[in-house]
């Protein structure tokens, strides 16, 4: 696979684009049982578009994001720049080739021009079901909450809290972790290969903090995740996926050898 050409893309952009959105919805297609919900939400929040096409033009993936610039939150710590890290995908012959770090890379990097701009930095904060999806935000981003372990700062709790809130999520129940959310990702479940792929590398990691939160995608739970940007990242990523691109490219030549 060949570097790929990054492009982004405002909000308003995609949604005047309906070829686009259809680009999007057929590249996620394999990964879901059906796409459409979760398309027509990432779409609505949608500020920023980062899609990554090979040489002819061919779509390899995409990610989105929305930034928000919100002024002092009742009880919380600070100001925050908020930064929803959004929905990402990529074509199906492309799983575990890094072929989104790009994506993910580029984004990180123009959220930090964006806190240099305001003066200040900013939450990056998420929801998902896939343990690949924490797996790569741990390794790459500063603060994530919670930690592998499944601690949390008394900080982190209040932000959960809020975000909570903020996604019409019932607050938590007393004893109950603030970071995990039940039924909240309606009609979104991840296809039966998705599922096995991700089990697959869940057990090769030999990573339990989905399990030991009971966060069960096909019961529509979600994790809710928070970070802040890291002082470097993009040397790491780009050697990430540099080294997993020779890796697929290696496999591929095997292949057809």
């Amino acid at each position: 696979m060949t570097q790929l050409a990054i492009e982004v893309i405002s909000g308003d952009e995609l949604r005047r684009n309906a070829w686009l959105r259809t680009e999007l919805a057929l590249l996620a297609a394999p990964s879901y049982d059906d796409a459409s919900a979760i398309l027509a939400r990432e779409v609505a929040a949608c500020s920023h578009l980062y899609i990554g096409r090979e040489g002819q033009g061919q779509l390899a993936g995409f990610f989105m994001t929305s930034r928000e610039d919100l002024s002092a939150v009742h009880g919380l710590p600070l100001d925050l720049a908020l930064v929803h890290v959004g929905w990402s995908a990529c074509r199906n012959d492309l799983k575990n080739s890094g072929a989104t770090m790009a994506l993910f890379e580029r984004c990180i990097v123009d959220t930090q021009v964006w806190e240099h701009k305001l003066g200040r930095s900013a939450l990056l904060w998420s929801t998902t079901a896939s343990p690949t999806i924490y797996l790569g935000v741990s390794r790459y981003l500063a603060n994530v909450e919670p930690r592998c372990d499944g601690s949390y700062s008394s900080d982190g709790a209040r932000l959960a809290h809020w975000l909570r809130e903020r996604l019409g999520a019932p607050a938590a129940a007393e004893g109950e972790h603030p970071f995990a959310l039940r039924g909240i990702a309606t009609s979104t479940r991840y296809s039966c290969a998705e599922r096995e792929r991700i089990a697959r590398i869940v057990e090769r990691k030999q990573f339990g903090l989905f399990a030991q939160l009971d966060i069960d995608e096909a019961r529509e739970d979600r994790l809710i995740f928070i970070a802040r940007t890291p002082a470097q990242i993009g040397t790491a990523l780009s050697r990430a996926s540099m080294l997993a691109l020779m890796s697929r490219n290696r496999r591929t030549r095997r292949r057809t050898a």
